[in-house]
């Protein structure tokens, strides 16, 4: 009897772990989404794969959802740069964990280069490797050359 109470009270106590852990999943939930609602950001993956763009980040560079998810960042670039050192450059800082920002000049889909101030944030694995890359930009009003 004292077996089953004590089992009873270990079940208890884990159920209302869980039900706090998927209260606070819900939360962060609702809080990405606020962001996704409010901010241009793209999530890639580690090697620079879009896996997920908010509607204002579509809107500021004037593509569709699946023009970009599962392409890689550089359709945004102009070929040239793309290939440039520079552009090697930055993402050998960004895999390597180092936050990239400032302004770059993007392609919008209609190929016309859009200014973006921007910041680009590694998320470490536990084990400090760069699982993903999540942008956060705005436009800048600055007339800046091509």
């Amino acid at each position: 009897m004292v077996f089953q109470s004590k089992r009873k009270q270990e079940l208890q106590a884990a159920l209302e772990k869980l039900e706090a852990a998927e209260n606070r999943v819900a939360e962060l939930e609702a809080d990405w989404q606020a962001i996704q609602r409010s901010v241009a950001l793209a999530v890639m993956s580690g090697d620079g794969l879009f896996e997920s763009v908010s509607d204002v980040f579509l809107d500021m560079l004037g593509y569709q959802e699946q023009q970009l998810i599962g392409e890689h960042h550089r359709v945004l670039c102009k070929p040239e740069d793309a290939r440039g050192e520079a552009y090697i450059r930055f993402w050998r800082e960004l895999v390597t964990g180092h936050v990239q920002q400032g302004r770059f000049l993007n392609l919008g889909a209609d190929g016309q280069p859009i200014w973006l101030e921007a910041r680009y944030l590694p998320v470490l694995s536990d084990k400090g490797i760069v699982k993903r890359i999540i942008m956060m930009a705005s436009g800048t009003t600055e007339a800046l050359p091509a």
